[in-house]
């Protein structure tokens, strides 16, 4: 079943389906632009990771016995011509000393990953352009925030051109153009923004409103090589058949992240006139 919706679906910010939503979006848009690209230019899915280590407790670590922890009974010598019955009897009514062992307890790990889109020129095996699809971790306090944002000044630096779509209401302004550059703009839900390397002091800005379909943007390549189309809402709505969020998500509920006053009558009234809420 295709969305309800016309663009953007608020719904899909809920924790359940964010990371199946984003790896099918990676992968529905690199699908859509493959065909698309000069024979110099080589598409791969790359991914990064982030290693957490999970510590529920400062206990954690690698034990050593000491030399002498207790005293034990000295054990029974075994006879030793006797049957195993007899040595069975003995073994259990007498207390043996075990050997210490090293007691080591493991620091559980959390690994995430993160898929983005990296076009590359196969003739001289540089980096082009980025496209990224930003995540809540991206977008919150932490060591994926400053991961991602380092990453981000990276490719500023050497002059390679981010595409960066922003989908998500929550979190902090994270996408290269400053955010006091859309102070100008409607309000908007959220932004996709496209900087050229050869063009560092410009960018390119597609708001995303939620009762409009999501934008079709311009993918920049080399600067002598036409941009490529991607249609993100052709590839949103190819997420969401394949995904079958329909059977999950429950549109008479409010969605999982804040909505202003406008879109909540706007989502309301749209959600009523496709049955999906009580009149």
């Amino acid at each position: 079943m295709p969305s309800p919706l016309p663009g953007f679906d608020p719904y899909l910010e809920d924790e359940r389906f964010w990371h199946d939503f984003h790896e099918r979006f990676i992968t529905y848009a690199a699908e859509a632009l493959a065909p698309c690209l000069p024979s110099r230019y080589r598409l791969r899915i790359d991914e990064r990771s982030l290693v957490t280590t999970l510590s529920p407790s400062p206990a954690q670590r690698v034990v050593y016995p000491d030399i002498a922890v207790t005293e034990r009974p000295s054990p029974v010598a075994a006879p030793t011509a006797v049957a195993a019955t007899t040595f069975t009897a003995v073994q259990s009514e007498t207390e043996i000393a075990f050997d210490e062992p090293v007691i080591v307890e493991l620091v559980s790990e959390l690994t995430q990953r993160q898929s983005f889109i990296k076009i590359v020129d196969r003739t001289r095996e540089r980096l082009v352009t980025v496209i990224e699809l930003l995540s809540p971790s991206n977008k919150r306090t932490g060591e994926w925030r400053t991961a991602y944002l380092q990453k981000q000044l990276t490719y500023l630096e050497a002059g390679v051109n981010l595409v960066e779509m922003d989908l998500l209401r929550q979190g902090e302004h994270t996408v290269a153009v400053p955010a006091y550059a859309l102070s100008s703009l409607p309000p908007f839900y959220g932004i996709i923004s496209v900087w050229r390397g050869h063009l560092p002091r410009r960018f390119e800005v597609y708001p995303v409103v939620l009762p409009k379909r999501l934008p079709r943007i311009a993918v920049p390549l080399l600067p002598e090589d036409k941009d490529v189309g991607l249609d993100l809402q052709w590839v949103f709505n190819r997420c969401y058949e394949t995904g079958r969020y329909d059977l999950d998500i429950d549109y008479t509920q409010p969605p999982p992240v804040p909505l202003t006053d406008e879109e909540q009558r706007w989502l309301d009234g749209w959600l009523k006139g496709k049955g999906l809420r009580p009149q």
